[in-house]
This record gives structure tokens, C-alpha cells and sequence, in this order.
């Protein structure tokens, strides 16, 4: 009897398979860590935008909504990635900031929008946690 060496198709099909079930779980779980990720970018330029508002208080003895007047050169009020769009909304006694979702960062279903207010209040929706990650 002769030895044969190499691959059968069936060993090929088989690891094929293999690796097409480990895609389909590491590819999801990737995605939602990307996702995830950028929740901080959001509440980080959140936070930025705060303490620009402080020193506009300090400085000129009112609020702004205003971002080149805040000292922003990005006057549209996207996130560097561009995955979020900031809002700064004034109020009687403050401010209201908002960081809303757009584009490829919509899919993350809990946390779609970040709020921060002059007096420190962090919310966010759907869900509340989103300041805790």
C-alpha cells in the first residue's frame, strides 16, 4: 500500500468551516468593542467643552453656543473621528451640551446620545450608563 500525502478536500472544507465559525463570533464582538470605544471620545470632548464654557464664564461673564468663540477650530461640532455631533445648547441659568450619534456610531443601540449640563449632571440615552465605561 502506498502513503498518500497532502490534503484531502474534505480537510480543507472542514477547517474552511472552522475558521467561518470563529469569524462569525470574533467579527460581531469586535464591532461592538469598536463601538464602545468611542463612547469615550464623546464624553471626553463633552468634559473639553465644560471647562472651554468655565473660562468663557471667567473670561467674558457669560456662556457660549458659539464654537469658534469657545476656542474650537472645528466650527461644525463633529468629534475627531466625526462619529459624534456636539451641541451646545444655552439656558436660562447655563448650558446644555449634547453629543449625538451619527453615522456608523448609530448602530450602538445604548448609547446614542451624552448630555452634560453647567451644574455637572451627566445623562445619556437610551440607557444611563454610559458614563460609567
Amino acid at each position: 500500500m502506498r502513503k498518500v500525502y497532502g490534503f484531502l478536500l474534505i480537510d480543507i472544507m472542514v477547517v474552511l468551516a472552522i475558521i467561518g465559525i470563529l469569524a462569525a463570533l470574533i467579527v460581531p464582538s469586535y464591532q461592538r468593542y469598536v463601538l464602545e470605544s468611542y463612547r469615550l471620545e464623546a464624553s471626553t470632548e463633552l468634559l473639553r467643552l465644560s471647562g472651554l464654557q468655565s473660562n468663557m464664564l471667567a473670561e467674558h461673564g457669560r456662556f457660549s453656543n458659539d464654537f469658534r468663540e469657545l476656542g474650537l477650530a472645528d466650527a461644525d461640532g463633529l468629534t475627531g473621528s466625526g462619529r459624534y455631533k456636539l451641541q451646545v445648547h444655552l439656558t436660562q441659568d447655563g448650558y446644555q451640551l449634547l453629543a449625538d450619534a451619527i453615522g456608523p456610531q448609530q448602530h450602538d443601540v445604548e448609547c446614542r446620545r451624552f448630555m452634560l449640563d453647567h451644574t455637572g449632571l451627566k445623562e445619556s440615552q437610551p440607557t444611563q450608563r454610559c458614563w460609567a465605561q
